[in-house]
């Protein structure tokens, strides 16, 4: 699998991704993302500004996300504190297709989200869930990251930081 700049024919697949993970989040009985967020034009807007990326295996995308090297205004108030005050990125939506839930592919993604920030100079991830989505919680824990406090992004979540 590698992480790769999505390319504009490939919006409604990695659409996709999110809407299978809003139905897995229904499944579990809680809704961290809803009808409204997030969309295809929102996707389609982080294509067209450079941080929509996807999980690919040859030519199949097995998830997307939104990688943001830089300032997230949504965190500058927290209650609680960052790990640390260095540059960081930023990673939203990640999702996975519905094939290719559960096949332990997050462990892949983070290795390839921590290798292309190295790449980018920087050693800082923040990252937010829902407080119900207790699976995503349990993958950033084993990644490394740490809970810092609340933040509000499209309602309170919460806040996690990994730094090497």
């Amino acid at each position: 699998m590698i992480l790769r700049i999505a390319r504009a024919e490939e919006a409604e697949k990695a659409y996709q991704c999110l809407e299978d993970a809003k139905a897995y989040q229904r499944l579990l009985g809680f809704a961290q993302w809803h009808a409204a967020y997030p969309t295809l034009p929102i996707v389609e807007d982080d294509i067209k500004a450079g941080i929509g990326y996807v999980f690919a295996e040859g030519e199949e995308i097995c998830g997307y996300c939104c990688i943001i090297i830089g300032d997230e205004p949504a965190y500058h108030a927290i209650d609680g504190a960052w790990k640390t005050d260095r540059p960081y990125a930023v990673v939203h939506r990640m999702a996975f297709s519905r094939q290719n839930a559960g096949k332990g592919l997050s462990a892949r993604a983070f290795a390839l989200i921590k290798d292309f920030c190295a790449e980018n100079g920087i050693d800082a991830i923040r990252i937010d869930t829902h407080e119900d989505n207790k699976v995503m919680r349990h993958i950033l824990a084993r990644e490394g990251f740490e809970y810092c406090g609340m933040i509000i992004y499209d309602g309170p979540k919460f806040a996690y930081e990994w730094d090497r």
